[in-house]
């Protein structure tokens, strides 16, 4: 059988684990974490047999075939190029690294070993996602020329490493609003970017330790206390070679009267608002019949379970050698656009790409 290593112990192991053991394709053979006695009740709770307190002792295992990484950002690139060189396949979390440069090192170790390299662009695997991947692709939008990636929250409370920049790389843009650019950037078919124009903020960084009544956001198993030095808000405008153009942006903390996850996509023929956060709302629609008039319409499309699509895709990549829909090379191009979003918010300059 398939056998499977968890590097990390944290949070978001769950959505990784849980999915590889309802699979039926796979068994978990260890799992490794700093934190010794976490690994050890994740190990308990799921019944997995080793635990390492080193990586490199589970990447050393020639048993697993591949690894999940799910540590924090800035330890990205070195795990997965480690595991890589290891004979392992990857599933590695997002953001893929600290930035694209890190990311595209990744890209090429996958292309020069030949292991599988996949990122978890887990938005990818909702249903709503693949109805409009096969909308798209079918020609109904027509040429897609224009989009809006929003992710607003007005005081999100999320704590540990993830407010800080030398270990997370950015804020609320490159962990969170990450996943609606990438969706987008994914039914357009990637397009190649042209230029980029950023904007980023610290303002109202205290807010979330004193405003009252505030208590969403991820839950960290890290429990240090860091500076915040990621920024609160961040917009950014690329426009592509193929003519098309991406507004983006997001907050942790701004005082918007309506917290919103949305995605606006127009195209020639039609135009979409994904928001995949509210139930029952998921797609709003509005096409061009035949004979010109507009139609709006509202697809009813039953969510599936996205972290299990996902593992289930990365374990037929391993076994069967389907190809990857999550390509590293995309993933570089993404952090392309995400760091020239606060290279120009620093400079105040659009950042041209060649």
């Amino acid at each position: 059988m398939f056998v499977v290593g968890i590097i990390g112990a944290g949070s978001i192991s769950d959505f990784h684990i849980e999915p590889y053991l309802n699979s039926g394709q796979c068994k978990i053979a260890a799992i490794a974490d700093l934190n010794e006695k976490l690994a050890k009740e994740k190990a308990a709770k799921y019944g997995i047999e080793k635990v390492y307190t080193d990586y490199r002792d589970l990447l050393a295992d020639k048993n697993i075939d591949a690894v999940s990484i799910v540590t924090p950002t800035f330890t990205h690139k070195n795990i997965v190029l480690e595991a890589l060189q290891s004979g392992k396949h990857v599933l590695c979390e997002k953001p893929p690294a600290i930035s694209a440069a890190e990311t595209k090192e990744c890209a090429e170790m996958a292309k020069k070993t030949g292991n599988l390299l996949m990122y978890a662009f887990v938005c990818r695997f909702r249903s709503q996602m693949k109805y409009m991947k096969a909308y798209v692709d079918a020609g109904k939008m027509g040429k897609i020329v224009s989009a809006e990636a929003i992710r607003t929250h007005l005081c999100d409370s999320t704590a540990g490493w993830f407010l800080s920049k030398a270990k997370s790389g950015g804020g609320p843009l490159k962990d969170a609003n990450i996943h609606e650019i990438d969706s987008i950037l994914y039914l357009m078919g990637y397009p190649k970017p042209k230029a980029v124009m950023g904007f980023t903020s610290n303002v109202n960084s205290d807010l979330p330790g004193k405003v009252q009544g505030r208590t969403s956001g991820w839950v960290s198993s890290d429990l240090n206390s860091y500076e915040r030095d990621v920024e609160n808000v961040a917009s950014g405008y690329i426009t592509f070679e193929n003519g098309a153009y991406l507004f983006v942006k997001t907050s942790t903390v701004l005082n918007v009267v309506k917290e919103e996850t949305y995605m606006d996509i127009a195209g020639e023929k039609a135009g979409v608002r994904m928001m995949p956060l509210d139930p029952g709302e998921e797609l709003r629609m509005v096409e061009l019949t035949e004979n010109n008039y507009l139609r709006e319409t509202k697809p009813i499309i039953q969510d599936s379970d996205m972290y299990g699509d996902q593992v289930k895709h990365f374990l037929d990549c391993c076994i069967n050698g389907t190809e990857c829909i999550c390509k590293p090379q995309e993933a570089v191009q993404l952090m392309e656009i995400i760091d020239a979003i606060y290279e120009s918010a620093e400079t105040g300059k659009a950042i041209y790409f060649d």
